[in-house]
């Protein structure tokens, strides 16, 4: 497991930039499907179920703070913008 071999924080910050990209995309799609889902039931005059789509459009939107913290609170670095969103390192 290349993961669990990092000898550094920086080894370590840009392994785990893989996994905090692919919690945001996730966390992404569910923020806009669930908007798109409470649009699609209210038009179709389900208004019942719309808050089901809000709900998950919130959590979905508060994904990223919530990979920022965990991920600051594990006891690691305490800057978590040292993990590139895109998964390749900014040059020097």
């Amino acid at each position: 497991m290349p993961l669990a071999q990092a000898g550094t924080e920086a080894q370590l910050a840009d392994n785990m930039s893989g996994v905090v990209s692919i919690m945001n995309m996730v966390g992404l799609v569910l923020a806009f499907g669930g908007l798109l889902f409470s649009a699609v039931m209210f038009m179709m005059g389900q208004t019942e179920r719309v808050l089901y789509g809000l709900v998950g459009a919130g959590i979905g939107g508060l994904s990223f703070i919530i990979v920022k913290v965990m991920f600051a609170s594990s006891g690691g670095s305490d800057s978590i913008e040292d993990i590139e969103m895109g998964g390749a390192t900014p040059p020097p």
